[in-house]
């Protein structure tokens, strides 16, 4: 069986990459930013500045991080149907998170996400077959900032059956969290984790301290981490390739020493997504030809040349709307053909600022294209069909073979996107057909409930956070 497969760099740029990174961890060194890191990292051969909160890390250290790391972790679902495996050899989706404003399709106006906007938009995802796993795919802007964190992911909980990933920004939201998560799980958390958290470094070359306190609690209990380094070229990054890809790569070693020294054998994902700024402008550019050779390389270091499970980019991008500009930089083959497990970002555009409908739908359908074209081919002489070839021989036609309705059903079939006549599509746009499939969708799936004494017990975890909360206040 032969599947596609891609290479950006040569065995001598891995290693090049590979040496520039270690001497920036054991010659610049990282700002982790909380005394908890220095804890760890006592006794260790690092070199910490406890002052400064930094440490420079010995390469020996690094290896033998690396080496406790698993090469591939369950991502479990409140619907076992939904479980997903990184690393096993298949390909997933996720959607991005944080999004701030949702588009309607038709009118072209865009609004501040809310709860609501959060409650509708989950169940699509539920709903469709290639968003293997969810990101909280907008940031709900009318909830109350002292208990967001937990609302946000008990909507989630309660609007889609897969398995969900998010941030967690401060440690106080750890211990109702994981209350939470193995309320949902129905299990330790260890043994059925539904939840993953998002690790998002601080470029250049640090770590957010409250972000990293939460982490190092969640990795203890055995909920993944997805560390996402997302330095920008020009900026918080060098402007080359190769010096952001050094920044993002020492980013995520850095992380990986610290987890597995919090806790040996936790499981973690590579997530390195640099991105580049706009230098006319400031803005930030998630498609750029130079962000994403950035993206690529990180994912082909953190797959082929640390065996890391790997999520990469290309999924969604800089289009202001599901267009064909969305559509020559959504999808992320590139990102599969260099071994990324899973790739981030469906639903979502303009720089992760944006989402809609239609957009959600299309890039579903995105993702089931490059599934498809990913999926083995067998070359072998059974495939070959040379018995048929000689029966019908020149001049003939396959129709009637028993080979061709044999394997007719493995011809991939699209929801969405456009085979037929002309005529059939006139005067309605792609753009319009997503968003009526979306309606569809939403009007007919029914995701599988929450038993009620966990969905109460959700209420009851939030309540009592938001009771200490405000006596501490």
């Amino acid at each position: 069986m032969t599947r596609l497969q891609a290479s950006l760099l040569s065995a001598a740029e891995r290693d090049t990459l590979h040496e520039q990174t270690l001497t920036v961890l054991e010659e610049v060194g990282v700002a982790y930013n909380t005394p908890a890191a220095m804890d760890l990292l006592e006794g260790t051969g690092a070199v910490l500045d406890r002052e400064r909160l930094t440490a420079r890390l010995p390469r020996e250290l690094v290896e033998r991080c690396l080496k406790t790391t698993p090469r591939k972790l369950l991502l479990a679902a409140r619907d076992p149907a939904h479980d997903v495996w990184v690393g096993d050899g298949s390909l997933t989706f996720t959607t991005d998170g944080t999004v701030t404003y949702v588009l309607d399709d038709e009118s072209g106006e865009r609004h501040e996400a809310s709860a609501a906007d959060l409650r509708e938009l989950m169940p699509l995802l539920d709903a469709l077959p290639n968003a293997d796993y969810v990101w909280p795919i907008v940031s709900a802007r009318d909830l109350d900032p002292l208990t967001a964190n937990l609302e946000i992911e008990a909507i989630s909980f309660r609007s889609c059956a897969k398995h969900v990933q998010d941030e967690v920004r401060s440690p106080e939201f750890v211990a109702p969290l994981l209350d939470m998560i193995a309320a949902v799980g129905g299990a330790p958390v260890a043994e059925r984790p539904v939840f993953s958290t998002i690790n998002c470094t601080l470029s250049p070359l640090e770590h957010d301290g409250p972000m990293t306190e939460a982490s190092i609690a969640l990795a203890r209990a055995g909920v993944p981490i997805v560390i996402m380094p997302l330095p920008l070229m020009g900026t918080t990054a060098p402007i080359t390739v190769a010096g952001a890809t050094v920044v993002a790569m020492a980013e995520l070693l850095s992380a990986v020493v610290l987890f597995q020294l919090a806790a040996s054998g936790c499981p973690l994902i590579a997530a390195p997504v640099p991105a580049a700024a706009d230098l006319r402008s400031g803005l930030f550019l998630s498609t750029s030809p130079e962000a994403r050779a950035a993206t690529l390389a990180g994912v082909e270091m953190a797959k082929r040349h640390y065996g890391l499970p790997t999520q990469g980019g290309g999924i969604g991008g800089d289009a202001k709307a599901p267009d064909f500009q969305d559509g020559i930089e959504a999808g992320g083959l590139l990102d599969a053909l260099l071994g990324a497990d899973s790739l981030v970002g469906l639903g979502c555009i303009d720089g992760v600022q944006i989402t809609s409908l239609a957009t959600i739908v299309l890039h579903d359908e995105a993702a089931a294209l490059v599934k498809e074209r990913l999926r083995e081919v067998s070359f072998d002489p059974a495939a070959c069909l040379l018995d048929d070839i000689r029966a019908v021989g020149p001049g003939g036609h396959y129709m009637a073979r028993s080979s061709t309705r044999r394997h007719a059903h493995d011809a991939w079939q699209p929801a969405v996107l456009r085979r037929g006549a002309f005529e059939t599509y006139h005067g309605r746009t792609l753009v319009q057909d997503a968003l009526e499939r979306a309606r569809e969708l939403l009007a007919t799936h029914e995701v599988k409930p929450l038993p009620d004494d966990v969905d109460r017990h959700l209420d009851e975890v939030m309540a009592a956070y938001r009771r200490l909360a405000l006596q501490k206040a």
